[in-house]
């Protein structure tokens, strides 16, 4: 230590008190004095010292009982305490004070030599624990340190995680409509100046321009699916039980797979990231029914209440193991469950999967609704024109 070890001397016969107080002090400690028990509980609290030779007997207060409140006491339990005394030196005696937490016991009469020596030893205890003591701490300190900037860290990558979901929802966004207002209508307006301004003359050049008319049909037709694929508009302009309700009977079409739709009511809309979310999440979940399974119906439920959204996706397909390391369906594991769980965290929701081989599937999400600010458009009401009219009960 830097400075001399602090001794707490605790004895109500003067004459003892003087000559170990003397000894010590010549030995370069830092010495404290103490007559009663009530005088050494308030110098062991105030002045912290790194040792304390504590009297069993004293005039107000049995030294065991001291000890015990001084290992019971946060401020004073690290003290390293020993009890001295010259009546109570039975093995009972010592085995009930080292019960009491004290640290050592000296039974007296001894040398001062042998007092010194063994002082010596207890402050290099001391010492000892006190280094552990402030190693300790300041190893918590680090660790509550780098748990803050991993937590710092980790804030900023989910912050920075979800901005590219943002922009990348906001570049399909832009292509989508740039498709479906730009380009499709160029494509519509060469139909028309086609059929308006062409006369063929022959049935080679009538064959031609029916050809070429079915090309631009189907490059219209390209045109528009590609733009409801990237991001259809109906979810930013009607909300999310109306694109869902449209993403169903479309997706019923191309796949033959029945969509039972059971959700609450959205009296109003939710933030854009949580439409966007949910629409995603519902859009891969459909789409590993349809490439893994050969079921011909899947049920989709949403409910809200007045903290969270959930959605959930089931199933009766063939299953797989899920986090076993046997997943009979390999495939089927890697596709899109890691985007889906990856959305739900960003936005500090929970992603649940359920699966058993030969029980079918369950992917259950559920979203914080946030402070988000509603992602109503000008003059557009959910639940008007367009709201689907599917089952509205869970």
């Amino acid at each position: 230590m830097n400075q001399a070890a602090k001794i707490l001397i605790v004895d109500d016969n003067p004459v003892v008190l003087f000559s170990m107080a003397h000894l010590l002090r010549s030995a370069a400690y830092d010495v404290l004095e103490a007559a009663t028990g009530a005088e050494a509980l308030a110098k062991a609290r105030s002045a912290k010292p790194d040792l304390v030779l504590l009297d069993v007997l004293l005039p107000d207060l049995n030294g065991v009982e001291l000890c015990r409140q001084l290992k019971a006491d946060p401020a004073t339990h690290h003290q390293f305490v020993v009890l001295l005394s010259s009546v109570e030196t039975s093995s009972d005696s010592q085995v009930t004070g080292l019960e009491a937490g004290a640290d050592g016991y000296i039974a007296r009469p001894i040398e001062n030599r042998e007092l010194l020596a063994r002082v010596q030893a207890m402050v290099r205890i001391t010492e000892a624990e006190s280094a552990l003591r402030r190693a300790h701490d300041e190893l918590e300190q680090r660790v509550a340190e780098r748990t803050a900037e991993l937590s710092r860290a980790n804030e900023t990558l989910r912050a920075l995680s979800q901005r590219l979901v943002d922009v990348q929802e906001a570049e399909r966004r832009f292509v989508a409509r740039e498709l479906h207002d730009e380009i499709g209508q160029m494509v519509t307006g060469l139909k028309l100046l086609l059929e308006t301004s062409l006369r063929p003359a022959t049935a080679a050049e009538q064959q031609s321009f029916e050809e070429s008319l079915q090309l631009i049909n189907d490059l219209m037709d390209r045109v528009r699916r590609l733009s409801v694929d990237l991001r259809p508009q109906m979810l930013d302009d009607l909300g999310l039980l109306t694109a869902l309700d449209w993403h169903f009977k479309r997706y019923g079409k191309q796949t033959g797979i029945q969509v039972r739709f059971k959700y609450t009511p959205l009296p109003e809309r939710l933030s854009s990231q949580l439409e966007t979310a949910v629409y995603r999440i519902v859009q891969e979940a459909l789409t590993n029914v349809a490439r893994h399974t050969s079921v011909k119906e899947v049920t989709v439920r949403l409910w809200k209440n007045e903290e969270r959204v959930g959605i959930q996706i089931e199933d009766r397909g063939p299953g797989f193991s899920w986090g076993t390391g046997t997943e009979t369906n390999p495939e089927r594991v890697s596709s899109g469950l890691s985007g889906m769980k990856e959305r739900a965290e960003l936005l500090g929701g929970d992603f649940t999967l359920d699966s058993t081989p030969g029980q079918g599937t369950r992917v259950t999400v559920e979203l914080p609704l946030g402070k988000a600010e509603p992602a109503v458009a000008a003059g557009i009401e959910s639940g008007g024109a367009g709201s689907p009219g599917r089952e509205g009960g869970l």
